[in-house]
C-alpha cells in the first residue's frame, strides 16, 4: 500500500511572524533592543506571552510606547528598588509566532 500526500493540498499559507522584535524592526526584520535582558515565550491557546526582564526600563520607554500603539498589550511590573522590570507583552491570535 502507498500513500501519497501532496504538500500543497495540506500546507496553510504562510503568514509572516509578528513577534515584538519584528514589530520594532519593522521593514528591516528582527530587532532585539539593547534594553532587552532575559526573553520567555509562552504559548496558549489563540495567544503568545512574551515575557522579557530588564535593568534598564527607562531606555525601554520609547519602544513599549511604539508597540502599544501598534496593538501590544504591554504590563510592567517593576522591582521595588532600582530600574529592574518584567514586562509582558502580548497581542490576542498570536499562536503561530516565533
Amino acid at each position: 500500500m502507498t500513500h501519497t500526500i501532496n504538500a500543497s493540498a495540506t500546507a496553510r499559507p504562510a503568514r509572516p511572524l509578528h513577534t515584538p522584535y519584528h514589530a520594532l524592526g519593522g521593514e528591516r526584520g528582527v530587532h532585539v533592543p539593547s534594553w532587552v535582558g532575559h526573553r520567555s515565550v509562552y504559548r496558549s491557546a489563540g495567544r503568545t506571552l512574551y515575557l522579557v526582564e530588564t535593568d534598564r526600563l527607562e531606555a525601554a520607554r520609547g519602544d513599549l510606547d511604539r508597540l502599544a500603539s501598534q496593538g501590544w498589550d504591554v504590563q510592567v511590573e517593576r522591582a521595588r528598588a532600582g530600574s529592574a522590570a518584567r514586562i509582558a507583552l502580548t497581542q490576542q491570535d498570536l499562536a503561530v509566532a516565533a
